[in-house]
């Protein structure tokens, strides 16, 4: 039987934290406040008004859950994103030279980083944090996953860019998943850095796409 997984993004404090369902009717927004809400608009990313500076979104953590088993196994999780170009043009969400869309890492390389398991277990959550309103925290030395891995590469966040297509997808969780049986995956978490220049106002959604094998 084919198994049944829906996308949650997992936000509050750790221990008690809450696992929001998300579909194209709920989709994730980025924001300066640790929420999962799909349609708020305050509290958004402010954009540097000194020459080169970048500001951060909390960032966001998400992942899959199985909520009915597959027959056998589900494996080799992976995730990627439809970009065009990079975020930061101006054909896509114009972010400022140095803004960008990033996810956490711990490989060296961005080949490694599709081969090797990059996500986390729910377990090692780690609540967004910053100033409400004003920036988020890079992942970049603050998220506790990534921070503590000295071979990461870029400080532990690159830009998902690097990952547009299936073929060249982020591995998320290589191997066996979850067998015939239901529970979360690893989790990923991903940030959006505004830099000086940005244009200002809300950008085109995108679609951000898990995939697995199943047997």
């Amino acid at each position: 039987m084919a198994a049944t997984v829906q996308i949650e993004e997992i936000t509050g404090t750790a221990g008690s934290e809450t696992y929001t369902v998300k579909n194209t009717s709920k989709f994730s927004r980025y924001f300066t406040e640790d929420t999962h809400a799909s349609s708020q608009t305050t509290n958004p990313i402010p954009i540097p008004t000194n020459n080169g500076g970048v500001s951060g979104s909390y960032w966001k953590t998400h992942c899959i859950n199985v909520t009915v088993a597959p027959s056998t196994y589900i494996k080799n999780l992976r995730y990627y994103i439809n970009w065009a170009a990079h975020p930061s043009s101006t054909s896509e969400w114009d972010l400022g030279y140095k803004g960008d869309h990033v996810i956490g890492i711990s490989s060296a390389t961005i080949a490694d980083a599709r081969i090797y398991t990059q996500g986390f277990p729910t377990s090692q959550y780690d609540q967004a944090t910053g100033v409400v309103g004003v920036y988020g925290d890079f992942i970049s030395g603050n998220h506790s996953y990534y921070s503590a891995i000295a071979t990461a590469l870029s400080g532990g966040a690159t830009s998902t860019y690097d990952f547009t297509t299936q073929g060249n997808a982020y591995m998320v969780q290589s191997g066996q998943v979850v067998g015939a049986t239901t529970g979360r995956s690893y989790c990923i978490v991903t940030q959006v850095l505004v830099a000086s220049g940005a244009t200002q106002g809300e950008k085109a959604d995108k679609t951000a796409t898990f995939v697995y094998d199943e047997v």
